[in-house]
């Protein structure tokens, strides 16, 4: 399969995925209530990590089902209950969080070699200080648990560390446009979609588990964000010559209130390699609750032994469509070609599900996962996954 090809395979992908109903109800799909920015809801402008008190109230009030509260109960009264705590208040400088993910997935179901597995994804605890009410100077910070590699299980010898520092970094608004943070966080970089394992965050090295330390500050325009960083590598990473130092900037443009375009480049490299990254990107608003993302980007790595290696290039594409509140439908397509070249092979995943939030504080995912390999002469058998996935956010 030559260039012409694989360009076309990328289109034909990204025009079936837009002729499929698309959906939007949380995370960056947000910019379909009218949220472009991710400071709204977040301390981390770039989104992730805990949520402010306008967040929760958001959550439980827009996006989660209220069927499990009674008719007479206002919407006023459900924001009231979103705390730490439900209703009882903390003092204004404190905002404990918890938040727990758990997969349960069968690989190949119905044949002989299916598989059945539940892992924990995710269990951090998290804390929000403001040193002012006017949450000018604030400070997060983010423990948890990381499991063990499947292929250190049965190690004995093996030194993993399952309890990890996530985040931790001091924010200060220098100015009403200006916000400024310091200390071990996710590096600027696409869209920050929960699906870690997706192509846009696992190999452009923005994963569950890649935060760094750094500095990064963020303007504001009217219409625009422009955010810069400059990151170190995890400093707490025992092995130095491995940990990736490098800059990483992103511009977004609101075209109008649902509709961002944005773009972004990193650069960084340890002892062993130099890795370099593009994209651009979509948030589009659609109907209230109904989104499509869409990111398109181009990675590569130089090993300083071997420096001629070609760039590679992946697609994301991730809709949601509401059916009613709490309830709704997600498609997510992938292609991924690691030198667009047919010297490799075209990887393509499609997962199609519900995504569901029957109350406050609960996320239920249930979801299908097709993938396959397509070399120059020949195509992969597929690979399917059933996957069901509990998230509590406390």
């Amino acid at each position: 399969m030559n260039f012409r090809h694989q360009v076309q395979s990328l289109l034909g992908a990204i025009a079936a995925l837009v002729l499929i109903p698309q959906v939007g109800s949380a995370y960056p799909e947000f910019i379909s209530y009218g949220y472009s920015s991710c400071i709204t809801c977040h301390y981390n402008s770039q989104g992730n990590g805990p949520l402010n008190d306008y967040g929760r109230a958001l959550f439980s009030t827009e996006i989660a089902s209220r069927s499990v509260f009674s008719n007479k109960t206002s919407e006023e009264d459900i924001a009231a209950k979103s705390g730490f705590f439900g209703s009882t208040e903390l003092p204004w400088w404190i905002r404990p969080g918890f938040k727990y993910r758990g997969l349960y997935f069968i690989n190949n179901p119905g044949s002989q070699a299916a598989v059945k597995k539940y892992v924990t994804m995710q269990a951090d605890f998290n804390l929000a200080l403001q040193f002012d009410q006017e949450a000018k100077w604030l400070f997060v910070g983010s423990v948890g648990y990381q499991p063990t590699p499947a292929a250190n299980q049965n190690n004995k010898e093996a030194e993993d560390k399952n309890l990890i520092m996530r985040e931790r970094y001091f924010r200060w608004q220098a100015t009403r446009k200006l916000q400024v943070y310091m200390g071990l966080m996710d590096k600027v970089y696409g869209i920050r979609i929960p699906d870690h394992t997706a192509y846009s965050r696992a190999i452009t090295g923005v994963g569950q588990s890649d935060q760094s330390d750094g500095v990064i500050a963020q303007y504001y325009g009217e219409k625009w964000e422009l955010t810069g960083g400059y990151f170190l590598g995890n400093l707490v990473q025992e092995a130095k010559d491995l940990r990736l130092q490098g800059l990483s900037t992103m511009f977004e443009y609101d075209t109008s209130e649902k509709s961002r375009l944005g773009t972004s480049v990193m650069q960084a490299k340890n002892d062993y390699v130099e890795k370099t990254r593009f994209e651009l990107h979509s948030k589009l608003g659609l109907l209230k609750g109904n989104s499509l993302l869409t990111e398109i980007g181009f990675v590569k790595d130089n090993p300083k032994a071997n420096p001629n290696t070609k760039m590679g290039g992946y697609l994301m594409m991730q809709g949601v469509y509401l059916i009613s509140r709490g309830y709704n439908v997600i498609s997510q397509m992938e292609y991924y070609n690691a030198t667009l070249t047919a010297a490799s092979p075209d990887q393509t995943r499609w997962t199609f599900g519900f995504l569901m939030f029957p109350m406050p504080r609960m996320e239920l995912r249930t979801t299908f996962v097709n993938g396959r390999t397509i070399q120059d002469t020949s195509v992969s058998k597929d690979q399917w996954m059933l996957q069901a996935q509990m998230h509590l956010s406390l």
